[in-house]
């Protein structure tokens, strides 16, 4: 490694001798990369290191780069490949700059090859946009402090060295000179080891720049003038990247594309780009000037937009009096304006509402809505309203900060104000206490904008997480310390801040999700714009592109809107409390309550009260939430319209100058007008607030907990022990101290399992999901799920799966708890059905191709015939019988041929959402969208004849157009398609030839990386001879096991416990059982096996499985053996399997010998055999 780090510092400090780059007037530099990229342009102290050094040349700079970006895997939203085109049409290369390899490196050595292979096709693919650009390849940044992803880095960087050597291009050792200048400065260069700092940035765009230019030149530079213009850089920085990725991109250039305001804003963003580059021009020219002598750049008023009426109509904004005078109160309850744009002007367009630990209102302002007009100074607010005398309304209303475009969300946390500010989510601080930001911090960058309306708001859990959303269109990337994680469509999020981990909660059909709450018992709700409020729990973690099915999880469903709150208020009816209100928006307007249970498992919402309606569509309660006073405060938007799908963005109807905050009361119960002082509270009184009944209150006693540091944790467990265990809160205030503990790093395994068998099911429930969060701290975490895997409440059960859908990710071992799971309830079984997508992404590497040849499009296809299907993922949800099944669909299959000379990569692109592609027999992708429809899979061609086979799901009468293309969009080299009737026939013919000897045989395969068979159902007749054919294109050992009919639970549960024996491997993990019928031996990777059989005599269904420890659970099918099939199961309809009510104390031996059998050399034989 030594030598490495010599001889690529060796080659910068020599090709810095020169100006390794020669650069002439006016030429263009153009960057590709990742987030490093993007935040040194931020910075601008490489642009102005690089015009201070050569003043004269005018040089421009602009970039492509997109956080997330890898080489091979650049995600982007529908549609963006045209406006893409149009950037580089605007933006000729003179000199290309590549910033990759960072978060390919976590593939580590395994991933590469493949990384090199990614890079060339990417270095052809920029030859070809940018024939005559000179080319700079950066090595991705040392991170810190030094651990072992820098070895990982090392290989990367040499692997950049050679491609920049083998194309002559000028190469940046970024990983040496990091950290060599890390050791050197007094500031880290690097947040979370990745992510660059100011100092980073400063140091490494120097380093860039003076590659760039070369050593004499960098020389000459006026150090202290290089904050001065890198303001101006960072200016224009701004403007490029706004139109890189511009918000609202689905009405520029995406599915809901409007062709004419296109072309009414995109030429403004160009023309800010060329005032800002103008302003950092004049002012490297002029030494005495300064950033601050020049106006910012801006342009005209946008003439006014076209209107579209309203399909609802009779929206009319009206004074706050006028519109009060409009309200239908529900009985005993009352309603006051708490405040409006009359008395406080800046309160315009109001969206989340948050309380302080003061009991302020916090208030975020989207004047912008659905932005801000290109040219215009960006005009939304963080607002706080304060009640001073508290009688009910706002007396002060003050500015915490501004001048944010699209800003969605405000939610509190120890370490200050989390702010969703689009593309990113920001930490905001008040230093001096005068209710003012003084500091900003950028937390995590990367969600996506395409649609400003399709996801907003945040919110802090009990844990001090922060959760956040995408909505449908949307493409997020996110770069964390543990690799780049992906969204695509209706995504729930969460951050851990300390960390920096983030991860998928879960994905839905369900359009457009936005403000989340939770209950005293951490359950999670959120509102999505379709209607729907969904709890999170029914909504099992699943892989990238796996979604729940639209409406999954709904507790109420109202109609359309964004606001929710659960209610916990000492002024409201008791009834109601832990119940959610909501808003509605859209059609009809009007603020409800509901109650809550969760008896069948999930929580469901009863009784709903409207509180508050209005006939008036200007009437828009956007959010909701509960004050330390108990009254309901309603964020009201007050415009015409709402939708900027409906209408045009710049519509003259939008409201942008108006917004109230209404309160609600009941009568019936005094409001609170002495509420707890959190914010200066001691540790003795703010540990008493653990125990008070708002969860308002509790959530603020959380973060100032949190806040006071580690020399709470003596404190917080001496107040735990001295919990009065015979107490009805005891419960409650045990989890609040378990909370409030693991925001200390601490865990509590003797208090969490009092709790997992507290008698309050939804107290297990709190315990259980916990256990997520803990388990490689917690020996007994797996015990603890095995046995709570049989808890009598079907919630708990839920809590059970959904914590090992999260646990199984990155420690597979956490399935067996599911081995004697009480699976009697629709919605575990529904979550266990969830669990067979696996865990590897559904959807692949995807990159945009430009060019897609006209010739590449395959015209020749057998079409297979029509047949009825059910979905993938429609399952039984509901013991009605009538609600129990899904309706079919049509379904249409086509198949092709290609004839390659040789193996190689492929990309097939198609547009539909809802279909399965394979090739020569492996399954590459399953999608069922409404939303997305643009798939590109990637097809591994093998030497000589390959199939290609597509079902369409939902097809009209037109098959949609497939192309199959090389990574540049051109025809695959020596490779044949059939061109006519007749080509297509003989390339079939020739398959069946090739694969006669296994026509009528049954096949059956392992699904690569979903830990699945493909078919789940096999057909034969009674005594008749059986040739089966397993092949395993996946990357795992799987085997085939075919045993008596009902005998498959009991099978897997022996295959389970040979684990623990030495012999398991050798006997292919195939117990001693008369029921097994039948069976392959463990086959590996992209091997195969045979079975020749007779059928059973009997008919029935008999199952087969996989039966390597844990995978049986998932991993299963069934052999119909009948004569008559429609015969069968007319007389035999399948029902749930006959389950056993497993009580705790029947596994009270077993759970004893858990661990007893572990062996480190049973396990190093296992792994060295898998290896």
């Amino acid at each position: 490694m030594k030598r490495l780090f010599l001889l690529l510092a060796g080659w910068l400090l020599l090709s810095g001798a020169r100006a390794a780059v020669p650069l002439a007037k006016d030429d263009l530099v153009l960057f590709y990369g990742g987030g490093m990229v993007e935040r040194l342009l931020e910075s601008g102290h490489f642009e102005a290191h690089l015009h201070l050094a050569q003043p004269d040349l005018r040089l421009r700079v602009r970039s492509l780069a997109w956080t997330g970006d890898e080489v091979g895997h650049r995600l982007r939203p529908e549609g963006y490949v045209e406006h893409l085109k149009s950037l580089l049409a605007k933006w000729p290369a003179n000199v290309v700059v590549l910033g990759y390899g960072m978060n390919e490196s976590f593939a580590g050595r395994a991933g590469l090859a493949a990384f090199r292979t990614q890079y060339e096709a990417f270095l052809r693919e920029v030859a070809r946009l940018h024939p005559q650009a000179k080319l700079v390849l950066l090595s991705p940044v040392a991170v810190q402090p030094d651990g072992p992803r820098n070895a990982d880095l090392v290989l990367y960087s040499e692997a950049i060295a050679d491609l920049a050597r083998s194309r002559g291009a000028l190469f940046v050792d970024l990983f040496t000179a990091s950290r060599v200048a890390s050791e050197k400065s007094a500031a880290p260069l690097t947040t979370q080891g990745i992510h660059l700092t100011d100092a980073g940035c400063q140091e490494v765009g120097r380093i860039i720049a003076r590659a760039l230019v070369g050593e004499p030149a960098a020389a000459r530079v006026p150090t202290w003038r290089v904050d001065d213009v890198a303001q101006a850089a960072a200016q224009k920085a701004r403007a490029v990247a706004d139109i890189v990725r511009p918000k609202n991109g689905v009405v520029y250039y995406g599915v809901r594309k409007r062709p004419e305001e296109y072309a009414a804003e995109m030429p403004r963003y160009h023309q800010l780009i060329e005032q800002a580059d103008q302003i950092l021009h004049d002012l490297v020219s002029k030494p005495s000037a300064h950033f601050a002598d020049f106006p910012a750049p801006s342009l005209p008023p946008l003439p006014e937009g076209q209107s579209k009426p309203d399909r609802f109509g009779g929206g009319v904004v009206k004074a706050p009096a006028e519109q009060q005078k409009e309200f239908k109160i529900a009985d005993g309850y009352s309603l006051n304006l708490f405040a409006s744009e009359v008395d406080f002007p800046d309160l315009k367009s109001p969206v989340q509402m948050a309380f302080d630990a003061r009991g302020r209102l916090w208030v975020v302002t989207m004047p912008s809505f659905p932005h801000t007009v290109p040219g215009a100074p960006p005009r939304d607010k963080i607002l706080i309203l304060e009640d001073t005398n508290r009688d009910g309304k706002a007396d002060k209303c003050t500015v915490f900060a501004e001048g944010f475009d699209a800003l969605d969300g405000v939610a509190f946390h120890e370490r200050g104000v989390i702010v969703s500010a689009q593309p990113r989510l920001l930490l905001l601080r008040d230093r001096d206490g005068d209710g003012r930001a003084d500091s900003q911090m950028e937390l995590l960058r990367g969600v996506d904008v395409t649609d400003s309306h399709h996801g907003g708001m945040v919110a802090t859990d009990p844990l001090g997480h922060v959760l956040f959303c995408d909505g449908v269109f949307h493409r997020s990337q996110f770069e964390t310390p543990f690799g780049v994680v992906r969204g695509i469509d209706s995504t729930t999020y969460r951050l851990d801040p300390v960390t920096g981990r983030v991860t998928a909660e879960w994905q839905s059909m369900t359009p457009n999700p936005w403000k989340i709450s939770f209950d005293r018992y951490g359950n999670i709700f959120q509102r999505y714009g379709g209607g729907h409020v969904l709890e999170g729990l029914p909504l099992t973690w699943t892989p990238l592109g796996a979604y729940h099915t639209y409406g999954h999880g709904t507790v109420v469903n109202y109609g359309k809107g964004s606001a929710l709150s659960v209610i916990s208020s000492p002024n409201f009816p008791a009834e109601y409390q832990q119940g959610v209100a909501s808003a509605t928006l859209l059609g009809n307007y009007f603020v409800s309550l509901s109650k809550a249970r969760s008896d069948d498992g999930p929580i469901i919402g009863t009784d709903r009260l409207d509180l508050v309606t209005s006939t008036n569509a200007a009437f828009r309660p956007v959010d909701c939430e509960f004050g330390f006073d108990g009254a309901l405060y309603i964020s009201d938007f007050s415009s015409r319209i709402i939708g900027h799908a409906q209408h045009p963005m710049r519509d003259p109807q939008w409201n942008h100058e108006k917004g109230r905050i209404w309160r609600v009361v009941h009568n019936g119960k005094p409001v609170v007008t002495d509420w707890p002082d959190i914010e200066g509270a001691t540790v003795p009184q703010s540990l008493a607030l653990l125990a008070h009944p708002q969860n308002l209150v509790r959530h603020h006693a959380r973060i100032r907990l949190r806040g006071l540091g580690g020399a709470v944790v003596p404190a917080l467990d001496a107040w735990t022990a001295a919990l009065d265990r015979t107490q009805s809160s005891f419960g409650q205030s045990a989890l609040e101290g378990l909370w409030v503990l693991h925001g200390h790093g601490e865990v509590r395994p003797t208090l969490l399992g009092e709790l997992l068998h507290s008698a309050d099911p939804l107290l297990r429930v709190a315990a259980v999901q916990l256990i997520r969060f803990q388990a490689e701290r917690l020996p007994e975490a797996l015990a603890w799920l095995t046995s709570a895997a049989q808890d009598p409440h079907p919630r708990v059960r839920m809590a059970v799966v959904s914590v090992v859908a999260h646990l199984r990710q990155r420690q597979p071992q956490f399935e067996t708890a599911l081995a004697k799971l009480n699976t009697t309830t629709p919605p575990v079984q529904q979550m266990l059905a969830d669990l067979k997508l696996g865990t590897k992404p559904l959807k692949g590497r995807s990159v945009p191709v430009l060019e897609v040849a006209p010739e590449t499009k395959v015209n020749q296809w057998l079409f297979l015939g029509e047949s009825s299907v059910t979905e993938p993922g429609a399952v039984p949800t509901s013991t009605d019988p009538k609600k129990a099944k899904a309706p079919p669909v049509k379904a249409r299959t086509y198949r092709t041929f290609v004839e390659s000379e040789a193996a190689q990569t492929a990309l097939l692109s198609v547009k539909h959402g809802f279909l399965d592609i394979s090739a020569n027999g492996v399954q590459l992708l399953t999608a069922d969208s409404q939303w997305s429809s643009e798939q590109q899979v990637q097809v591994e061609l093998q030497r000589g004849l390959n199939n290609i086979e597509i079902v369409f799901r939902r097809a009209k009468a037109a098959m949609p157009p497939v192309f199959l293309y090389d990574p540049l969009g051109q025809p695959l080299a020596g490779a044949r398609l059939a061109t006519d009737e007749a080509g297509l026939k003989n390339f079939a013919a020739a398959w069946d030839k090739a694969h006669a000897a296994d026509a009528n045989a049954l096949r059956v395969q392992a699904v690569p990386n979903l830990m699945q068979f493909a078919p789940r159902e096999l057909r034969a007749k009674p005594g008749q001879p059986v040739r089966l054919i397993f092949e395993n294109p996946d990357l795992m050992q799987h085997n085939f096991v075919l045993v008596a009919a009902g005998a498959d639970d009991e099978v897997g549960r022996l295959a389970d416990e040979m684990a623990t024996r030495l012999d398991a491997l050798a006997k292919h993990y195939l117990p001693d059982s008369k029921k097994i019928l039948h069976a392959t031996p463990l086959v590996n990777p992209n091997g195969r096996a045979e079975l020749n059989f007779t059928a059973p005599m009997q008919p029935g269904r008999y199952p087969y499985l996989c039966t390597f420890p844990g995978h049986w659970r998932i991993m299963r099918g069934v052999l119909l053996v009948a004569e008559s099939v429609d015969e069968f199961l007319a007389k035999n309809p399948e029902t749930a399997p006959k389950l056993t009510e497993w009580k705790l104390a029947d596994l009270a031996d077993d759970l004893k010998r858990v661990g007893t059998h572990r062996n480190f050399a049973r396990g190093q034989q296992t792994f060295t055999a898998l290896a």
